[in-house]
């Protein structure tokens, strides 16, 4: 199959961008299309009181009696919502991470390089982690590295962050800062495994103290290194 040279994947690369921005910002949502009819408010209050339940508890150990008791609804009205706690397990992400997306969408195209928008992607997503503690816990912790999430629209949403970093990685190569002779999803196992790790050290230990710094720190040495790797390459 012909590949497309350097001017040409850069001269595509905005359409493609924005299309998948697009797409993974306003990903549909299974628990919108399935609840067109309920009160929004009384959902709200659910996903807010199972990530507080789920963080404090654990997915396991947490009752759907509890969640509701944290509601302050009935253990029955909340069942009218989800039938099972792993269903509210799910959805529990999705909204925090349908809004980092959006938030991301709205900051990327002021970058004008992959390089740059790589870097935003990644120390906004320690920041995000920062500043929404309760739900990184549930995510990272539990959730990421859990195989009960397979085949849902959270394991769809999980694999849109991996797309946003393929993609960025793939427009590296064509701006000459990613070596063209690795393989681009070892690459992005690398750059987020580096992140993550990050991320879930300052959730268990609170260290680094200063995670926004850290996460900047660790978006531009991951850069750097493959800067030097694609220039080794070329030599």
């Amino acid at each position: 199959m012909a590949t497309k040279n350097s001017a040409d994947v850069r001269a595509g690369a905005g359409p493609a961008w924005d299309d998948l921005l697009e797409q993974i910002a306003h990903r549909p949502k299974r628990a919108t299309e399935r609840k067109q009819d309920r009160s929004k408010r009384t959902e709200q209050q659910i996903l807010n009181a199972a990530l507080r339940v789920f963080a404090r508890d654990g997915i396991s150990r947490s009752r759907i009696a509890d969640i509701a008791a944290e509601a302050g609804i009935s253990t029955s009205t909340l069942y009218e919502y989800y039938k099972s706690k792993e269903d509210l397990a799910y959805d529990v992400p999705l909204s925090h991470l349908a809004e980092f997306f959006t938030t991301y969408q709205a900051s990327a195209p002021s970058r004008l390089s992959a390089r740059s928008r790589l870097e935003t992607y990644l120390t906004m997503s320690a920041d995000y982690a920062r500043e929404h503690a309760e739900w990184a816990r549930l995510l990272y912790l539990e959730i990421w590295p859990s195989v009960f999430v397979s085949d849902t629209e959270l394991r769809h949403s999980i694999d849109d962050f991996t797309r946003v970093i393929l993609f960025l990685v793939r427009e590296g190569v064509a701006e000459g800062w990613v070596a063209p002779n690795r393989n681009a999803y070892e690459t992005v196992a690398l750059v987020i495994g580096s992140v993550n790790q990050l991320i879930i050290t300052w959730l268990l230990y609170r260290k680094p103290r200063n995670l926004t710094k850290a996460s900047a720190d660790m978006a531009d040495r991951l850069i750097r290194m493959l800067e030097m790797e694609a220039k080794a390459s070329r030599t």
